[in-house]
């Protein structure tokens, strides 16, 4: 007997109709706590049907199943509108660390967290062709935090992070053709980034995107997109780098923003459709999709903007510098399974009162996933990043700067084709020494916030696990 049936059985008569309510008034939300297969029967739909609602909501997960509007969607007759939408992701971590530089007892550490509570206002400004977006988390993996000396603020505080507040201006009426976009936002130029958390393959991004990409920035930014190629031009304040925190928010006269920075982001569209590329996922039934990409970054700071920027582990302040980072990327995506395959590089010159030097940083991620059923997901990724030798070298140690991460992990979706309610479990493991990446110590580099990566390093060996429930609605 399938599981729908059975819980249709468990179910009086007498309460049916307020299930049928309860679907009608919450459509996709209701996915998330077992009752998508009981609204299915009593509404008289059928899986298929249940695909094709969710395939027709996969760009916009928060939309309502019913004919009717949802009553959190305003608008007016001038075409202005706002709609509400919450991310919620609630995780269970677990790290197990070798002791060999810790102290005794210290060696597991697990417990709850919820790293994104994101709360998201998006619409138009009197004409459709004016779109804005303004995003807060409550949570802690958005927070500029693991790189540089130190958190800029306290995080799991459950205070509000602005995370965008951006207008953007279509000049053709719709998404493709020129575009205008001006204030915080993520930067477009590693694609990892550019999808947002939950639409990752993972249940969350890679080491090496953390360390290396820029995150959330501030400026404006123009761009195009046709039925093969898509662009974005940026002139911004920069963006984090290995050696410094993001600038998310920060005054323009923050000792961890770029004096200056400009940035390109292409993409080739050689099958499929765009909105396929907004995820890493290709549901079974999906139509074939592939895309090359590429990105450049370039940002130099100190030169009309002096400030007091001091990498933790260098230990001398920064006059100027001057950072590279491009990437380059495929993603591919076929019927029930997926690839995606992204280089990531970045050149850091520092000038110091006496002395130069030049940093040489590289990222790598693989990762894949096939659907074993409609609702499950297998997945995997190999994550390897490289640190500059001077590190190694600088700690007296023979290893500490090739860094590989395997993950193995399922995603399953209560409601099929649909993110808006997803359950992930996921094992990573580090099969190099992370002796040199450490998370809290200011003569150290410093690995991602451990509530993106649940890592905490300063061991030769460790192991994560993580479960995780996504709510959005």
């Amino acid at each position: 007997m399938a599981n729908g049936q059975a819980m249709q059985l468990l179910i009086q008569p007498a309460i049916q109709p307020a299930i049928r309510r309860v679907c009608s008034r919450t459509g996709i939300i209701a996915g998330l706590i077992s009752l998508g297969s009981v609204c299915a029967g009593a509404q008289g739909g059928s899986l298929d049907n249940a695909r094709e609602l969710a395939a027709r909501v996969r760009a916009q997960p928060t939309q309502s199943l019913s004919q009717s509007e949802p009553g959190w969607l305003v608008e007016r007759a001038d075409n202005s509108s706002m709609k509400v939408s919450v991310l919620s992701q609630t995780r269970y971590t677990m790290s197990e660390r070798d002791s060999g530089f810790i102290n005794p007892g210290d060696e597991v550490t697990y417990g709850f967290s919820q790293p994104r509570t994101r709360l998201s206002i998006e619409g138009a400004l009197v004409s459709s062709q004016l779109n804005y977006r303004v995003s807060m988390d409550f949570g802690d993996a958005e927070i500029a935090r693991g790189r540089g000396v130190g958190p800029s603020r306290a995080g799991s505080s459950g205070n509000p992070i602005l995370v965008d507040a951006y207008a953007q201006y279509n000049f053709a009426g719709k998404r493709s053709g020129y575009y205008l976009k001006f204030g915080q936002f993520g930067h477009s130029i590693v694609n990892e980034q550019s999808v947002a958390s939950e639409y990752q393959l993972v249940i969350d991004r890679s080491i090496g995107s953390e360390l290396l990409g820029p995150g959330q920035t501030q400026g404006i930014a123009v761009g195009h997109v046709s039925d093969v190629f898509a662009w974005e031009a940026s002139i911004t304040d920069g963006g984090g780098y290995l050696g410094s925190r993001e600038v998310d928010n920060t005054s323009f006269n923050s000792d961890d923003e770029s004096d200056f920075a400009i940035g390109f982001r292409g993409d080739w569209k050689i099958e499929g459709d765009w909105d396929q590329f907004m995820d890493f996922t290709s549901f079974q039934g999906s139509n074939r999709a592939s895309k090359l990409g590429f990105g450049v970054l370039y940002q130099f700071q100190g030169q009309s903007n002096p400030g007091t920027h001091t990498p933790g582990y260098i230990g001398s302040a920064v006059e100027s510098g001057q950072i590279w980072t491009w990437t380059a990327d495929y993603q591919l995506e076929r019927d029930g399974w997926n690839f995606y395959a992204a280089y990531v590089g970045q050149w850091t010159d520092w000038e110091f009162a006496a002395d130069t030097l030049g940093i040489m940083n590289n990222a790598i991620v693989l990762q894949g996933g096939w659907f074993i059923t409609d609702k499950a997901e297998f997945y995997g990724r190999l994550d390897t990043f490289w640190i500059d030798k001077l590190f190694r070298d600088g700690f007296g140690t023979p290893e500490g700067f090739i860094h590989r991460f395997g993950t193995v992990g399922v995603n399953y979706y209560p409601v099929p084709e649909s993110h808006a309610a997803k359950v992930s479990v996921d094992v990573t493991y580090a099969f190099d020494s992370l002796f040199t990446m450490a998370v809290g110590s200011v003569d150290s580099l410093f690995l991602p916030d451990p509530s993106v990566s649940g890592f905490l390093g300063f061991s030769d060996h460790e192991y994560v696990l993580r479960l995780q429930i996504q709510l959005m609605f």
